[in-house]
């Protein structure tokens, strides 16, 4: 007899039960009620006019007859899920097969996105991405699918996406403190303080916060452009530094840098995702999607 359909959910049915032995194990697999399994098993063999299986104890097993057939469907079946796997993969290789240009603060780069660019990398092989460290105030951000902005959403038209809070406070090497648990806010008149032009607040402004008088001429200050050179100059015990808590987690996790001055701080966004262009590419949106999931604001 020539069916003039191939039952085809039967088959699959019928080649996991051969594979499993159980009507059981091929209903789980298939996410099925082992009564729907058994009812495509006697309707493919309705169909064929051949008993596929025997019971045999708690199992069941091939019939002499469905023995050769259970082999060949195995064999097809097989090819058919490494051709539509294969399609499938070209499937999603176009949809994420592309270049996306980021331009972040170049500290940011450093401290932040660079650590977490494997994993993106991992997940998105086929994405290319590449990294601007550029300040925002130097590039134009029409020649970038991603931009990172830092500092005041309204510089942007308030149209920007919050990305990360950061506290901004002193850090410095723990032999600084040189034993003791931290220091007083006055105490830090006494050490070199490290200036850099990419952080947020001004060591004036913080101690005026705090009401401690402040005469610069007295201060022993160094000026350390960019940030990150900044950052690393106070792991090395050369001074104390004024500094965001995005830029330092890394040192202060590994116990490099401390804050010397015990006080609660309220964190602020900084940290800004510009507004995707309208028609960006599928890539463009996963990369932003996903720095958006890296962000710690909630």
């Amino acid at each position: 007899m020539t069916l003039s359909r191939l039952p085809l959910r039967g088959i699959a049915v019928f080649e996991a039960v051969s594979r499993l032995g159980s009507f059981k194990a091929a209903a789980q697999e298939l996410n099925l009620t082992p009564s729907a399994v058994s009812h495509q098993i006697r309707s493919l063999e309705r169909d064929l006019g051949v008993d596929l299986f025997t019971r045999d104890g708690r199992g069941v097993r091939l019939s002499a007859a469905a023995s050769d057939y259970a082999g060949q469907v195995r064999e097809l079946l097989t090819g058919i899920r490494t051709a539509t796997n294969d399609i499938a993969a070209r499937g999603r290789l176009q949809v994420t097969t592309g270049t996306v240009r980021i331009m972040t603060p170049p500290s940011l780069a450093t401290h932040w996105l660079m650590p977490r660019l494997p994993a993106f990398i991992e997940a998105y092989p086929g994405i290319d991405i590449r990294v601007f460290a550029i300040r925002t105030a130097d590039g134009n951000v029409d020649d970038f699918d991603i931009t990172i902005g830092y500092g005041d959403v309204a510089r942007w038209g308030g149209r920007a996406r919050p990305l990360l809070e950061e506290i901004i406070q002193p850090y410095c090497a723990p032999s600084r403190l040189q034993g003791a648990a931290s220091m007083r806010a006055c105490d830090l008149l006494t050490q070199p303080l490290i200036r850099s032009g990419e952080t947020g607040i001004s060591w004036e402004k913080w101690f005026r916060n705090r009401d401690v008088p402040f005469k610069a001429e007295a201060i022993h200050h160094l000026q350390i452009d960019p940030s990150y050179v900044a950052i690393e100059a106070a792991v090395k015990g050369i001074g104390v530094i004024l500094e965001s808590s995005i830029l330092t987690q890394e040192h202060t996790g590994a116990g490099r840098l401390v804050s010397p001055v015990s006080e609660e701080n309220r964190p602020s966004v900084s940290y800004w995702l510009l507004p995707l262009r309208s028609g960006s590419r599928r890539p463009v949106s996963i990369a932003y999607d996903w720095l958006l999931s890296q962000a710690n604001f909630s």
